[in-house]
């Protein structure tokens, strides 16, 4: 079946692309609406057949589809869209049910102080603002527990301010557990292959973006950005785009070979770095693909993006499916956006993945830094 996937930024500009593609006769299978990168505007994807890819029923092949017929379809799309729209909870409803469940653990904290035998039952009176603060911040509780039998263990607090000494005291503890990628080897004359990869809408495109300026424009360091997202045809153009803004060259491959041959076409090649396509930690099959990379002998690097406001079940789902890749580092986007940064201690501690940028923003290329522990304490205790 001859089946293909459109996108535009509106839903009549999609069903041109399809006919114009497809012919007018063409058949839409399926469509879907979805957030624009950077989060700016609604791109509405179309995943259509060409004419003669349709199946015939046991009762004979389907009637010709006119023009009309795309009209009154799309009347009914647009019609089902604003439905969806209406029901759709926004994100301010969603932040209010994350806000009352956060409310409604910290009142079961509450209730296990005061029950004999827990680890938190008659807590020190200068160590509950700690407890609580790594709590409100998204601090696995595994690891409120361990640091606070160390914090037992410790010499009592002095009286007048003991609140301060088990802060202090926890945050070198933590410090000693946060792992920090080392910096990535770029220089002249070899190349240094870094891919940036994860599931689809977590900022990949503007982590590379950001990354493409910092190493070209900053480090002054010869840059090439690829792009294996053949799956959005926004994320290539964008891509395009940006490097033509900056000056970078930039290839959208399509298999190991064209990266392979990167470094023929652009002899002073130091860096190419990869922005690939968004993976569903379901799709095996897509994870498998970007194996395929090292499998051929491709001598990659992957990166995995993450997003800080994503939660603790999705964030390791992600890990856990991408991690036969060999994951060197973790990136975690929207740091903007989010007002809880414990997991980005938890992800890297549990998993022992180091991290390596922090994206901190809408802009490109300033919105991006390095993770060191300094940052992720800052976040975390609110320094």
């Amino acid at each position: 079946m001859d089946v293909k996937t459109f996108e535009a930024f509106s839903m009549k500009d999609a069903v041109k692309a399809v006919k114009k593609e497809l012919g007018s006769e063409a058949v839409i299978l399926s469509t879907r609406e979805k957030a624009a990168p950077g989060g700016k505007g609604t791109i509405y994807e179309l995943t259509a057949a060409a004419p003669g890819s349709r199946k015939v029923g046991a009762s004979g092949p389907r009637a010709q589809t006119t023009s009309v017929d795309y009209e009154a379809g799309l009347d009914h799309i647009q019609a089902r869209l604003s439905a969806l729209v209406d029901v759709a909870a926004t994100r301010t409803q969603v932040q209010a049910v994350e806000a009352g469940l956060q409310e409604l653990k910290l009142l079961v904290t509450e209730a296990l102080r005061n029950k004999e035998g827990s680890l938190i039952h008659d807590l020190p009176k200068a160590m509950l603002p700690l407890e609580r603060q790594l709590r409100l911040m998204g601090i696995s509780d595994v690891t409120v527990a361990e640091l606070i039998r160390h914090l037992r263990a410790l010499p009592a607090a002095d009286d007048t301010d003991g609140e301060g000494y088990y802060r202090d005291q926890a945050i070198r503890w933590m410090m000693k557990r946060i792992k920090i990628a080392p910096r990535w080897s770029v220089m002249a004359g070899s190349v240094s292959y870094q891919a940036i990869i994860g599931a689809s809408g977590v900022g990949k495109t503007s982590m590379a973006a950001k990354l493409a300026a910092l190493y070209a424009l900053r480090e002054k360091h010869q840059v090439v950005v690829v792009s294996l997202d053949h799956q959005r045809l926004a994320a290539a153009e964008q891509m395009r785009i940006f490097c033509k803004i900056i000056g970078l060259p930039f290839v959208a491959a399509n298999s190991v070979d064209d990266l392979l041959k990167i470094q023929e076409l652009h002899k002073d090649v130091e860096l190419v770095l990869i922005d690939t396509a968004g993976v569903s930690s379901k799709n095996s099959q897509a994870i498998a693909g970007l194996a395929a990379l090292k499998e051929q002998g491709l001598p990659v690097d992957f990166h995995l993006c993450v997003s800080a406001t994503a939660k603790e079940s999705q964030v390791e789902q992600e890990i856990r499916s991408f991690l036969n890749l060999g994951i060197s580092s973790l990136m975690f986007s929207k740091l903007d956006e989010s007002w809880a940064f414990g997991e980005i201690f938890n992800a890297s501690r549990k998993w022992s993945i180091p991290l390596s940028f922090f994206s901190i923003g809408q802009q490109i290329p300033e919105d991006i830094e390095r993770s060191t522990r300094e940052r992720v304490i800052e976040r975390i205790f609110g320094l």
